[in-house]
């Protein structure tokens, strides 16, 4: 089995996005992002993503984010060698950046590079293509971040050609994929083609929404709830594999779900997490525009939300 074989088997279970945090002068906040590392690795967790949305690629310079990459690329090999570190591109460049910052991720030590591509979509050719020369240029495991496309030919985004997908899969580097369409037929169309091929991270809805793939062949979720309390994921995961569904499904029903309807309906995705981080104490919502963080009433409303939780009665029954 070679190593790209390894780490598509390790791909499974909860996968934990890296929010980047900031100073209140805007810096990046770099001992609050390896304490958070520090705190999901304590809860067991065991693959890192940092991604462009999540990370807030959109208010970092091309250095900062090799920056990130690398702080967290050298701060979880300390902590576990066999832990997985996904690192990523910016979201708008060429795909002779996207070489340079895969070579770049394999340098300081990440074993996946996950690449977005935010160019306007005009044909299966000009997206196999730019992934197949990051393939040619770098030796680094690669995940597809796949999400719709802005269309070139104007009106809504589009979804990927799920042959497109297919031909993308079959190049050996490509260990995975980010299936963030959010849309329910789709992705089952995509995980029934692709699943015995490449590792399948859901994303969108956290544990509810993975477990109605799970049957069908995804193996892994990116973290809703499990972003600001990480012992969450790791104990459903714990949970799941053990066949107790009670358990599973009440982090589900009684700590996601109120908290997706309360605060990710009203506040955003983005904005709550911050929010949610600084509830815990791992980090400040400081955001830099022209993302601008909730204000001290709405965070506040988010604080007491979570603390509304039945969280710590869930965490103190294991």
């Amino acid at each position: 089995m070679n190593k790209y074989e390894e780490l598509k088997n390790k791909i499974n279970g909860p996968v934990f996005s890296i929010v980047t945090p900031f100073n209140e002068d805007e810096s990046i906040d770099f001992p609050s992002l390896e304490n958070y590392i520090q705190k999901v690795h304590d809860a067991g967790g065991t693959i890192f993503f940092v991604m462009g949305y999540n990370s807030r690629f959109s208010q970092l310079s091309w250095d900062e984010i090799k920056s990130v990459n690398e702080c967290v690329a050298k701060k979880v090999k300390e902590l576990d060698q066999n832990h997985i570190v996904i690192v990523a591109d910016p979201l708008h460049c060429s795909t002779k950046v996207s070489i340079e910052f895969a070579n770049h991720a394999e340098e300081v030590g990440a074993d996946i590079i996950s690449l977005i591509v935010r160019e306007r979509f005009y044909s299966e050719e000009q997206i196999y293509n730019h992934y197949k020369m990051v393939v040619d240029y770098s030796n680094i495991g690669i995940l597809i971040h796949e999400m719709p496309f802005l269309n070139g030919f104007g009106g809504p985004s589009v979804n990927w050609p799920i042959s497109l997908l297919s031909r993308l899969s079959d190049l050996e580097q490509v260990v995975a994929v980010k299936e963030d369409a959010k849309d329910d037929e789709y992705s089952k169309m995509v995980i029934d083609k692709i699943k015995n091929r490449v590792a399948i991270v859901i994303s969108g809805g956290g544990k509810g929404q993975w477990l109605r793939f799970a049957d069908a062949g995804c193996q892994a979720w990116l973290n809703g709830v499990g972003v600001f309390n990480p012992r969450l994921s790791t104990l459903f995961w714990e949970y799941y594999n053990e066949g107790n569904v009670e358990g599973y499904m009440r982090i589900v029903n009684e700590v996601e779900t109120p908290y997706f309807e309360g605060g990710l309906k009203k506040y955003s995705w983005h904005l709550s997490i911050k929010a949610s981080l600084e509830s815990q104490g791992l980090m400040l919502r400081k955001d830099r525009m022209p993302l601008m963080e909730l204000s001290t009433e709405d965070a506040k409303n988010v604080s007491d939300l979570i603390n509304s939780l039945p969280i710590n009665e869930i965490l103190n029954k294991i």
